[in-house]
């Protein structure tokens, strides 16, 4: 199936909807769309239509996680499934996010 990611911008808000699968062969897919977008100062990662998330995709979330910090935007993460919130929350995604986004505010 592969990776679609709407991406919907509202002012300086940019929301990127995840549908399919987050692995090693879609996370260019991610990494592609970052470097298209500037001007933001709000970055939504919507997981509601993902299906499916492996440790590549993880990295990838940590590496946009990083990236808001280089590049002074708030990153946010919703409509994670039961799932895919308890794989963030072993393996340290939130705290990396919490922490990176107080120096970012």
């Amino acid at each position: 199936m592969g990776l679609m990611i709407e991406k919907d911008i509202q002012g300086t808000t940019t929301i990127f909807k995840l549908k399919g699968i987050l692995d090693i062969s879609t996370v260019n897919v991610i990494d592609r769309l970052l470097d298209e977008t500037s001007e933001i100062k709000t970055l939504i990662y919507d997981f509601s239509e993902l299906e499916f998330l492996d440790s590549t995709g993880i990295g990838s979330i940590i590496n946009s996680i990083y990236l808001s910090q280089e590049r002074k935007f708030y990153l946010k993460l919703v409509g994670m499934n039961e799932l895919t919130d308890e794989l963030f929350e072993t393996v340290g995604v939130y705290r990396i996010l919490e922490v990176i986004q107080r120096e970012v505010i």
